[in-house]
């Protein structure tokens, strides 16, 4: 039981994680319920519902590719079960593997692959990839409705065009702050080889869409362009 990865997975964190999932999946059908009942006592038409259901869980189907191949890339440093419990209720693609680097990074680590890691570290990562995202879900909770009226009133103003623009600034410094110490280290022509090739996927994907006229190219971009990213990762490590 020295390495972590003999606690992590282990098939009481699994049963542990399993339940929190299921309390997930249970919420979600309460709310699947509470909605339809609702639909019915509007007289919306059964037909009409059950097809917005099925064009929902399709159009939900595409965000959660990004999702799933990160799972299956955390699960190697993370273990099976937490990398399931983390992007299955909150995590991100993105935050998950940022946030466990933050932590590993600062227990002295270079990053989650590090074969230094201990089951103490791995603790420490737990509670900081845990911990570190409920303050958006806090927040949302106590001054989303403050915000939401806020942004109502600048929107019907003049304020359009600066939500808009405030919008996309906040988005771009995001991505720019998560890949500036990947694509910044000259060192790491791994990663800057990846970061170009990926970030051109995307742009052929868009071109292709706009040819041949299918804007469900477009949405899966994102899982294309990371799985032509891996793969070409793995091209240039075994070829370097």
């Amino acid at each position: 039981m020295n390495h972590y990865l003999n606690i992590a997975n282990h098939p009481m964190v699994f049963i542990l994680c399993a339940l929190l999932l299921i309390v997930v999946i249970t919420q979600t059908l309460t709310f699947m319920y509470t909605a339809y009942k609702r639909g019915q006592e509007l007289a919306i038409e059964t037909h009409i519902m059950q097809q917005t259901m099925k064009n929902a869980a399709l159009f939900s189907i595409v965000p959660t590719l990004p999702i799933i191949l990160m799972m299956f890339a955390l699960a190697v440093p993370l273990g099976q079960n937490f990398a399931w419990l983390r992007l299955s209720i909150v995590g991100s693609a993105v935050y998950e593997g940022m946030a466990a680097n933050i932590a590993a990074q600062n227990q002295g680590l270079a990053d989650i692959s590090d074969p230094g890691l201990t089951p103490k570290i791995y603790v420490v990562m737990m509670f900081v990839m845990t911990i570190g995202i409920i303050w958006g879900i806090l927040f949302n909770i106590i001054f989303m409705k403050q915000l939401d009226k806020l942004s109502a009133k600048i929107k019907n103003g003049s304020g359009a065009v600066l939500i808009t623009i405030i919008s996309t600034a906040l988005f771009s410094g995001m991505l720019a702050t998560l890949s500036a110490p990947y694509v910044a280290n000259i060192e790491n022509k791994v990663a800057i080889f990846t970061y170009i090739i990926s970030g051109v996927s995307v742009l052929i994907c868009h071109k292709l869409a706009q040819v041949f006229h299918t804007p469900s190219l477009k949405d899966f971009s994102l899982p294309i362009a990371l799985v032509i990213g891996m793969l070409s990762a793995i091209i240039i490590t075994t070829i370097t």
